[in-house]
Formats: C-alpha cells, sequence, structure tokens
C-alpha cells in the first residue's frame, strides 16, 4: 500500500487524543474475529464440561493433570514452527488444525451413533482445554503485534466486547441445541466459526501494515529456536512475573469450577442436561461480561490504570467465596438457592477475569518483542495457566479432604488474593519502566496518548 493510499483509507479515522490514528474499521474486523473464535469456543465449552464429569469428579483431578503436561508439549513444539515461519503462515495453519480436528471429533461420535465411550470425551477434554488457551494466546499477541500499547488499553476493552457477544451467541446456541439437535451438529458449527475466524483474521493480517517495513516483519519468519520462548520467560523477570500473575489467576478460577462441577453433578445426572446446565452458567456469565466492559472496564483502566484493574480479581474471589459460605452454612438453604448464589458468584467472577483482567494484562505483552509475543506468551498463557489449574485442583483436593468446605477456600483465597494483587501493581509499575518512548501521557490526553514521534511505529 502506497503512503498516499494509506492517507486516503485513514483519512476519516479518529484520533486517540495524543496524535496516533486508530484505524476504526479495523477495530471491527478484530472484533468480528474475536466474535467468530468465542462462538466457536462456547458452542464446544459445555460439552467439554460435560464429559469432563461423566465419571464423577475423581477423574476431573488427573485430566487437570494430563493436560498441564500436553500444553506443554505442544507450545514447546509450536515454539519450532514459529521459529521457521511468517505470522501469516502459522496464524492460519494453527486455526485450520483446529477446524479439522473439531470435524474429527463429530465424525467420530455420529460413527459411534452419539455414545463415543468416556475416553473419548477425555481426550476431547484435554484437546479443547489446550486449544482453548492456545488460541486465545494467539489471538492476543497477534492483537499486541499490531496496536501499539497507547491504542491497546483503549482499544482492547472494545475488542473483547466483540469476543463476549460471541460468547453469548456461542453460549446461547449450545443450550438450545444440547437436548434438541444433538452434540454432533454443535461441534460443526464450531468448526464453520472457527474456519470464519480464520477469513476474518486473513483480512486483518493484510490491512494491519504501517508501511513497508511493517509487511516485511509480517512476512518475514519470527527466527530463533524452539526453546526460546521457555528461555526468555525464565530469563527475564517481568515474563516471569506475568506468568506467576496468570498460575495465580488459574489457581482461583480451578477453585471457582471445582465448586461449581460439584452442584452440578449433585443437581444433574444425564450428559445432555449437564451441558444445557453449563451453558446457562456460560449464558449468565457472559451477559454481566458484557455489562462489565460496556460499563466498567474502560473507565478502571482509563482512570485507575493497569495496576488497579489486575486487583479487581483477586478482591471479586475472596468476597466471593465468603458470601457462597455465608449462605451455604445458613439452616433450611435448599440446593437450588446455593445453586443460584453460585451462578451470581461466577458470573461476576469470570466476567471480571473477561472484561477487566483479560484486557489489562494483555497490554502487558504490547511492550515486549515479536518473538517474546508468539514464543513466550504462549508458555504464559497456556503452559503456567495449566500448571496453576494443576497447583488449584492440589489446593482444592486439601480442602475437600480436610472436610472444611467452602469456609476452607475463603481460608485459602485470602493469602492467595494479597500476593496476586501485590504482583499485578508491580507488573503494571515495570510495564511502564518499559515503555517510555510510548509516552502514556498525563496531561490532558490522559493514558492513551501516544507522542507524535511514534504515531507511525504501529497501528
Amino acid at each position: 500500500m502506497e503512503v498516499g493510499d494509506r492517507q486516503r483509507y485513514i483519512h476519516k479515522d479518529e484520533s486517540d487524543g495524543g496524535g496516533a490514528s486508530i484505524r476504526w474499521t479495523l477495530v471491527v474486523l478484530c472484533g468480528v474475529y474475536f466474535f467468530c473464535l468465542l462462538s466457536g469456543y462456547f458452542l464446544l465449552r459445555p460439552i467439554r464440561e460435560g464429559m469432563g464429569v461423566q465419571r464423577g469428579m475423581a477423574d476431573l483431578r488427573w485430566l487437570f493433570l494430563v493436560t498441564c503436561g500436553v500444553s506443554l508439549v505442544v507450545t514447546v513444539a509450536f515454539g519450532g514452527v514459529v521459529s521457521r515461519l511468517d505470522r501469516r503462515r502459522f496464524l492460519a495453519i494453527a486455526q485450520r488444525v483446529v477446524v479439522v480436528c473439531v470435524l474429527a471429533f463429530a465424525f467420530v461420535r455420529w460413527r459411534a451413533g452419539g455414545e463415543p465411550g468416556v475416553w473419548v470425551g477425555y481426550v476431547f477434554y484435554v484437546w479443547l482445554s489446550v486449544v482453548n488457551l492456545f488460541l486465545m494466546s494467539l489471538f492476543w499477541g497477534f492483537m499486541a503485534d499490531i496496536w501499539s500499547l497507547a491504542h491497546a488499553k483503549r482499544l482492547f476493552p472494545v475488542i473483547g466486547v466483540g469476543g463476549t457477544l460471541g460468547a453469548i451467541f456461542g453460549a446461547t446456541l449450545a443450550w438450545t441445541m444440547a437436548e434438541r439437535i444433538g452434540v454432533v451438529w454443535q461441534l460443526v458449527f464450531a468448526a464453520g466459526m472457527f474456519e470464519i475466524s480464520s477469513w476474518v483474521m486473513a483480512v486483518i493480517d493484510r490491512r494491519s501494515d504501517s508501511g513497508a517495513a511493517r509487511v516485511d516483519n509480517r512476512r518475514a519468519p519470527v527466527g530463533g529456536r524452539f526453546r526460546d520462548g521457555l528461555i526468555a520467560v525464565f530469563g527475564s523477570p517481568y515474563l516471569l512475573g506475568i506468568g506467576a500473575y496468570i498460575a495465580l489467576m488459574a489457581v482461583s478460577s480451578t477453585l471457582v469450577y471445582f465448586t461449581g462441577a460439584n452442584i452440578v453433578v449433585d443437581a444433574e445426572e444425564e450428559l445432555e442436561s449437564r451441558i444445557g446446565l453449563f451453558a446457562q452458567l456460560d449464558l449468565w456469565t457472559q451477559v454481566a461480561t458484557l455489562l462489565v466492559q460496556l460499563f466498567v472496564t474502560g473507565q478502571i483502566i482509563k482512570r485507575l490504570g493497569v495496576g488497579v484493574a489486575l486487583c479487581a480479581m483477586p478482591i471479586v474471589t475472596v468476597a466471593g467465596f465468603a458470601v457462597l459460605a455465608w449462605v451455604s452454612g445458613m439452616g433450611g438453604v435448599e440446593g437450588w438457592q446455593i445453586f443460584a448464589v453460585f451462578a451470581v458468584f461466577n458470573a461476576v467472577h469470570r466476567a471480571t477475569r473477561y472484561a477487566v483482567i483479560r484486557p489489562a494484562r494483555e497490554t502487558l505483552f504490547s511492550v515486549v518483542s515479536t518473538g517474546e509475543k508468539y514464543k513466550a506468551k504462549p508458555i504464559v498463557d497456556v503452559f503456567l495457566y495449566r500448571g496453576g489449574d494443576v497447583a488449584g485442583t492440589g489446593v482444592e483436593r486439601l480442602i475437600a479432604g480436610a472436610g472444611i468446605g467452602l469456609m476452607g477456600m475463603v481460608f485459602a483465597a485470602v493469602p492467595l488474593a494479597v500476593l496476586w494483587g501485590g504482583l499485578g501493581i508491580a507488573l503494571a509499575w515495570m510495564q511502564r519502566r518499559k515503555a517510555p518512548a510510548v509516552g502514556e501521557g498525563e496531561g490532558s490526553s490522559g493514558i492513551y496518548s501516544m507522542q507524535s514521534g511514534n504515531a507511525g511505529e504501529r497501528i
């Protein structure tokens, strides 16, 4: 694209207040890309949850351990692929592999007459648990690669709304499909959404260059060695801090997850009914996420900063478990009432995670190199997250074995929240030190401003 053509393309776009033009067509495309990704995932997520508890909670714990091991193998192997392929090719290949796998699961289930066996369900559980984080890591790495830090703080919450709408769409379809047309068609619909997302990603990739240097970077392999991601994470206090933050978040999410799974297992016995119940939880969560994104997220990050945003989830975790423990300890409380309280807690917890924490922590990657985005970031987002899952299952098992129930969750959550929140504040401070040239602007333009000298570096 020539300079004159590019200027004509962006002449209607809006400045971010600091001299950097925002291409809103590209923002919309990024939102559509995220919509399709999360639509596909939330069509599959209730199926995964239902299959994971087919034989009770005991198997769910070792599935977490297997998932952690598989995630390490996949992320290290992907580091080797990234070293040899340019961004456009490895993103397209990764998404097409996911589509083929989903269709393969649909075929196996169709051939088995809808009852492929518990081990197929467990393979699906592990596969989706790895692929989910893998796709999200690639998506946000791609976003951090095409948007500057100043733009990321403003636009990531906006792009996140597209994903939330996709999650609502996918969860609604899963809820209505579960007992009407069956799991096979859910899988086929999900594969279709992933395929559409790959088309949209290709369009974004073509439009996201900012001149010849940008195009050359996009078409060049990232280079290096397959183990560079591991070396980068454990050799950088900043990346290791992000990894520790994500691992602590995973411990929290696992404690909430097992609490909900126990409630659902007690409430329903049939797979389709459990899938429907999990889909309802997903739907309520995404509605709450949308409300938070529209009315809260931007204000928190803009006015209070990334550090405060990263402290939101630790506070919600402690408060939610405290309320749930108090309600369950009351006399005469029925199962549906406990489920209702948990549904609210789960919705607020996950809404905070998706609408506040995710955009805030993804801005942390906007100040690292391209190699770190595509090699180290999957290690952090996938392997260390799943490692946190395993740690969370250990904490949950200790609490269950001690027989102290939800009050034990509260006792575990308090020190976790203190460490977790302190780490979030430290990461925000480190981010500011790593990006002095971005110019976060303390003046009238706020934290989203960019110095005019950097306006052409990244979109």
